[in-house]
């Protein structure tokens, strides 16, 4: 019993220390958008960058939406990312990347439709 508690604390501890985003499904999606996006660190200061994709409205991908969006940490830091408009449903979304104190800020962004 002991040894289950231990270890369901250390699963806690991995899930709340993971600094990926992870919404809605890429599970048989088309991939809409990848991007590697790489920023330099600031010193002593905490880097905060915005990206906006939208789909584009042509006729392949019209009536489509936005389905999943995934936010690899490159850097596996207390970074974080963030939906700060549109998202899932949308046609668009905003992400707000937040890099850690004095670290690079290094994501892999994927949006599904």
């Amino acid at each position: 019993m002991k040894l289950f508690i231990v270890g369901l604390l250390i699963t806690v501890i991995v899930i709340v220390e993971c600094s990926h985003t992870f919404m809605g499904t890429s599970v048989q999606r088309e991939l809409a958008f990848h991007k590697a996006v790489k920023y330099s660190a600031y010193l002593f200061q905490k880097r905060i960058e915005y990206l906006n994709v939208t789909i584009p409205n042509n006729r392949l991908q019209y009536g489509r939406y936005i389905t999943g969006i995934l936010a690899y940490d490159l850097t596996n830091s207390g970074a974080s990312t963030n939906v700060t408009a549109g998202g899932l449903g949308y046609t668009f979304v905003n992400l707000r990347m937040k890099s850690d104190r004095g670290k690079d800020l290094r994501y892999d962004i994927y949006v599904y439709i």
